[in-house]
């Protein structure tokens, strides 16, 4: 079976679909946007480090492998040329965009090329600021939880049924997330 491809998994939903897909042994390649920020970078090292030692991991730095059998794209304003063109005829790309990044033009626009919009709910996490705000993060869904949730879908290879569910209980969520950043204590501590 071919790998699939998740182009943008260095953004916070983009990395923990990609913790989950490894979970579910799908192979995957990774494909990374250059970035100059300085927290992101060492976010993504860290991360990298871990995530790399899966055997079903791999970062493609050069071009793309295509096609590839299924493509995930985690939108960050546009959509890379490159990650659509990476697909298999008559398979969907998958673009996850964030829910205040979602427009109904792009839905008309992705939808042309044959592109199915997921659109994520509001999500927490132990890199967001909900994660430090319990108060308001009512309706927000623990990131764990949505990528459980995408992975499974992915699997399947079918995402119509998909609806977010917040499964985990906050009290756990928050367990989880204080033990991330115990893990990763070089980055939060740099934070």
């Amino acid at each position: 079976m071919k790998p699939a491809l998740v182009y943008g998994a260095d953004e916070f939903f983009g990395l923990s679909f990609c913790e989950h897909l490894l979970e579910e042994g799908v192979n995957i390649d990774v494909k990374l946007e250059q970035t100059s920020d300085e927290k992101k970078l060492m976010y993504l090292e860290e991360r990298l480090m871990w995530l790399g030692r899966n055997r079903h991991f791999r970062l493609i730095e050069k071009e793309l492998e295509a096609p590839y059998e299924q493509v995930f794209i985690q939108y960050t304003g546009s959509v890379p040329e490159e990650a659509l063109a990476a697909g298999i005829e008559n398979k969907p790309v998958i673009l996850f965009v964030y829910q205040d990044q979602f427009e109904e033009d792009l839905r008309a626009g992705i939808e042309e090329k044959g592109v199915e919009l997921v659109v994520l709910p509001e999500l927490f996490g132990p890199w967001d600021i909900k994660a430090d705000d319990k108060q308001n993060r009512d309706g927000a869904i623990f990131v764990n939880d949505a990528a459980t949730q995408a992975a499974a879908c992915a699997v399947q290879k079918d995402f119509s049924a998909l609806r977010f569910v917040q499964k985990t209980p906050y009290e756990k969520a928050d367990e989880i997330i204080e033990e991330w950043i115990r893990q990763m204590s070089t980055f939060f501590d740099k934070k």
